[in-house]
């Protein structure tokens, strides 16, 4: 029997997002349109009880879960420094080249072994990203046993959490998933604390029309 859910969202879309920059460990604000996102994900968190918010310390995110916390202005924020983003080294701050070329395999054959090496030599290693995630994901799940959670957090760390939990029936376990700007995935915990993925990048609360001229 599930006896608490816990929603894992991605941050709003940010200015360098709608720039095509990287992120990693430094910063950009949301964009008018992420906090649309993030006010659209408020509603749908609404009315289900949550008991605590948890969020990434980086901006992007505490910005997301503030806007989140407009809905339970009783419920705290707590920082966890486990769930903010992969570190990317010296790709940070730069445009995204990837999504420009991911569908020239060529381009692709080339550039993906740099990019490797580039992060492998500057960035956060697989796995010390992998402990931290999952050191903050146990902190959540023992500090509170009971009542709806919400976990604000980056694409990177959210999928490194979502490929380490078993999946319910119907659900395709990925190396890595498609993960959208204030998507919400779903995880249930059990009466014997055993997590279970029942929803992975949910958007139907974005389905509402933003309007034109903003965005």
């Amino acid at each position: 029997m599930t006896t608490h859910t816990i929603f894992i969202v991605r941050h709003g879309t940010t200015e360098w997002i709608e720039q095509g920059r990287i992120h990693g460990a430094l910063d950009s604000p949301l964009s008018t349109f992420g906090q649309w996102e993030a006010h659209q994900v408020a509603t749908a968190l609404a009315d289900q009880h949550i008991a605590h918010i948890y969020s990434s310390p980086q901006g992007r995110a505490m910005q997301t879960a503030a806007i989140i916390a407009q809905k339970f202005p009783s419920i705290p924020i707590t920082k966890l420094d486990g769930l903010r983003e992969m570190g990317f080294g010296r790709m940070e701050g730069k445009r995204d080249s990837f999504k420009k070329i991911k569908h020239n395999p060529t381009a692709m054959f080339f550039a993906a072994p740099l990019w490797s090496i580039l992060l492998g030599l500057t960035g956060e290693s697989k796995t010390t990203l992998r402990n931290r995630v999952l050191k903050a994901w146990r902190q959540i799940l023992s500090e509170h046993p009971f009542g709806n959670i919400v976990a604000v957090s980056h694409a990177g760390a959210i999928n490194t959490l979502l490929t380490a939990l078993p999946c319910a029936k119907g659900i395709k376990k990925r190396k890595r998933y498609h993960l959208s700007t204030c998507s919400i995935s779903r995880v249930t915990v059990n009466e014997n604390g055993l997590p279970l993925i029942v929803a992975i990048n949910d958007i139907s609360h974005l389905e509402g029309v933003y309007p034109p001229h903003d965005h």
